[in-house]
């Protein structure tokens, strides 16, 4: 899979791949398994604790959209709750370009993928040990950017499926199939 990364995200996946790696914590499988659960891909979790006095792992996701980051990230926080972690801070939810979940013992990043490719925030910690997570057998059939691929494809059919221009009246707010039930804006 780190072949499909830009090459400076796969330079350092791979140099880390020459450091030692590391058996899967409980904490650290629990919300790899939530990103999973969600969907989510390039899921790296290294231990920082040596390097960093603020947390032991640090957990790096990636998703196809901004909507798809906040649902990865209330999987984690439910996941972490039902295991009996409570979050210590949440930022970035509202916009879920970039969410930052913090446990304390775990801090997980998780990222609309072109944002993640714009800060390569795992160069950050290019020497600390990766943990040896392995991926679920769907993530491994499939490259990143085809679920990104994927994903637009998604959207761009949702908005070629529906066109107001010729016809705003055959929106109507009230049909459940057009409710959002979260209280936003899309009308």
């Amino acid at each position: 899979c780190s072949s499909d990364l830009r090459p400076g995200l796969r330079r350092i996946l791979l140099r880390n791949k020459t450091v030692q790696t590391l058996p899967v914590p409980p904490v650290v499988a629990t919300v790899a398994q939530a990103i999973w659960d969600k969907k989510g891909f390039e899921v790296v979790a290294l231990r920082v604790k040596e390097l960093a006095q603020y947390t032991d792992y640090l957990m790096v996701a990636s998703a196809t959209s901004d909507r798809h980051a906040q649902a990865i990230a209330d999987s984690v926080e439910e996941a972490m709750r039902l295991a009996g972690h409570k979050a210590i801070g949440v930022e970035g939810r509202s916009q879920g370009r970039w969410v930052l979940l913090d446990f304390g013992e775990v801090v997980v990043h998780v990222f609309h993928r072109p944002v993640r490719d714009y800060y390569e925030i795992e160069r950050l910690y290019g020497d600390a040990p990766r943990v040896a997570l392995v991926e679920p057998a769907w993530l491994q059939e499939t490259s990143p950017d085809h679920l990104v691929e994927q994903a637009g494809d998604v959207g761009e059919w949702l908005w070629q499926s529906v066109d107001v221009t010729e016809n705003p009246d055959s929106i109507d707010p009230s049909d459940p199939e057009w409710a959002t039930g979260d209280g936003d804006d899309r009308g």
